[in-house]
């Protein structure tokens, strides 16, 4: 079989990030890399615009993954969700990695102990070119490229990256034991019986005891697990969380406490992996037991906040494609754009599948809209409550609404140190539990890229809006207004496409309104007719 061969130009267009703010991008020509002997070549096919590119873009060299670094001399590229062509490969590549073979990339890529996170620290996919390199073909987890087969669109490819974040919340899995050699804090009476020492230092490690108080002693953390026995009092309890390392476990034993409001940092639920569990009683084992896992609960009430947008639409595109899905779907929205395409795209499929489907409009609701969810769950509260709202009082209203023994998803993006007032004493009394994950993991890639190759997965039907390259402001401003109800895609080798809606783009061009899924959903085909029809050989 003949190597594939593409005719690579000379010069390259990209974007670069100087500082923070828009007025900051730019886009510039650059001579285009050749490889190295451990490198690929490769064309830039597609990549989707996330939100987390407004942050780079708010927060330039003060963004935690680039701090130190001189943005004038050393330009970020951004751009994450990326689909990709090899075009030319280095001399000790050739037979592992010849030309003409596709891939995504898992962003989170670590080298050596180092994060090095594609369209962060390593350059990405707002360009038309880039250069892959040992970090990603040989990161400390492996090669970060995941392959896509021929027949798939460029979008869908591209997409999976962004659903397989979504797919990570539901797999995340805490631990249910202190951690090994970790550092620990056990909080007990002086009379608490021995075996709780017994049994908390039995992984190794540090184990502290003081007797909880409101002025009780504190400890210099971080700590990995933090064991607390008994009564203490809200700000001791605060106090405590913030000792919490990242991937940090509370774990409370406490019979007989009725109520408990503590500011929690949802924020660092959310990046950091704080885990708060617990029981009702002395035994440490309960308290760090979890009796269901993250996924949503079979046949059981599902609340998600704020899902009109486009990582809402894809947790529910996920929930309504599980084998067991919710037999109970409440949604909340602001009326307008977003809230009719929930209705259009998910009213029907609900009734066909048999799922009582719920979509609240907040507009005309106001602060009654969590009455009228929890009359939607039958007053019996929800088994797991997905907010996509970066608010602490929206998380604080969401956490109310959970049923005993139910989970609450903390997806949206809030910064460490917000704060939400949450009663910790329903964590011991009723099992109910809070998480946050940011990112995926390379199986979570996998599995989305394995769905898509099945046909079991669409990635693309969130697609709202395309452009090619030079439309990128216009994305990012659309991004960060909330323009578009679903995913805006950038085919950086596309002359002359500005940023356009699918509808408007089907209302210009009959024939790539034939191809849309019912009309109005971005596919493979309707993809390939704009490739030709503005005469692009991607």
């Amino acid at each position: 079989m003949s190597k594939a061969v593409y005719a690579i130009p000379e010069r390259q267009r990209r974007w670069e990030l100087t500082g923070a703010g828009l007025d900051r991008l730019r886009i510039v020509e650059r001579p285009t890399p050749q490889p190295g002997p451990d490198q690929l070549l490769v064309r830039i096919d597609a990549c989707g615009i996330c939100f987390s590119d407004m942050k780079i873009l708010n927060l330039g060299g003060d963004h935690p993954r680039l701090q130190g670094r001189d943005l004038e001399r050393d330009p970020v590229v951004m751009g994450h969700e990326v689909a990709m062509t090899v075009v030319a490969t280095g001399e000790r590549l050739r037979d592992r990695l010849p030309p003409g073979r596709r891939f995504v990339v898992q962003a989170d890529v670590y080298h050596q102990g180092q994060g090095m996170a594609f369209g962060y620290q390593l350059p990405g996919g707002f360009s038309e070119y880039q250069l892959i390199g040992p970090e990603i073909l040989a990161g400390d987890e492996g090669c970060y490229l995941l392959p896509v087969e021929p027949a798939q669109g460029h979008a869908e490819a591209a997409l999976c990256e962004p659903w397989a974040c979504v797919e990570a919340s539901y797999r995340y899995t805490p631990r249910t034991a202190p951690k090994p050699n970790g550092r620990r804090w056990l909080i007990a009476p002086s009379d608490a019986p021995g075996h709780l020492v017994d049994w908390f230092a039995s992984a190794g490690g540090q184990a502290l005891s003081v007797i909880p108080s409101p002025s009780g002693a504190l400890q210099s953390g971080p700590f990995d697990d933090i064991l607390l026995v008994g009564r203490a009092q809200p700000e001791y309890l605060r106090e405590v969380a913030a000792r919490l390392a990242p991937g940090g476990v509370l774990a409370w034993c406490a019979p007989g406490i009725e109520s408990a409001p503590v500011a929690v940092d949802v924020g660092s639920v959310h990046y950091r992996g704080h885990w708060f569990t617990g029981a009702p009683t002395a035994d440490p084992g309960a308290a760090y037991g979890w009796q269901r896992s993250a996924e949503l609960t079979p046949g059981g009430r599902a609340l998600f906040v704020g899902a009109g947008g486009p990582m809402g639409q894809m947790h529910l595109e996920r929930a309504f494609s599980l084998p067991e899905p919710p037999a109970c779907l409440v949604v909340t929205e602001f009326s307008g754009p977003r809230f009719d395409d929930l209705r259009d795209r998910f009213a029907v499929r609900a009734e066909r599948s048999g799922i009582r489907f719920t979509l609240l409009d907040v507009r005309s609701l106001g602060e009654a809209v969590y009455d009228a969810a929890w009359q939607a769950s039958g007053e019996r509260g929800f088994d797991d409550v997905v907010v996509m709202v970066p608010r602490s009082e929206v998380i604080e209203r969401a956490y109310t609404l959970l049923a005993p023994g139910g989970g609450l998803n903390v997806f949206a993006g809030v910064a460490i140190g917000t704060q939400a007032t949450l009663d910790l004493a329903r964590v011991a009394r009723e099992g109910i539990r809070l998480w946050g994950t940011s990112g995926s993991t390379i199986a979570d890639l996998r599995e989305m890229t394995a769905k898509m190759h099945a046909g079991t997965l669409q990635p693309d039907a969130v697609v709202a809006a395309v452009g090619g390259l030079d439309a990128l402001r216009d994305g990012l401003e659309a991004v960060r207004d909330n323009r578009f109800v679903g995913k805006t895609v950038i085919y950086p080798h596309l002359r002359g496409l500005p940023l356009i809606q699918i509808a408007d783009l089907a209302a210009r061009h009959p024939t790539i309104a034939k191809c849309l899924t019912e009309g109005r959903y971005w596919n493979r085909d309707a993809e390939a007719e704009l490739l030709r029809l503005y005469g692009n050989e991607v």
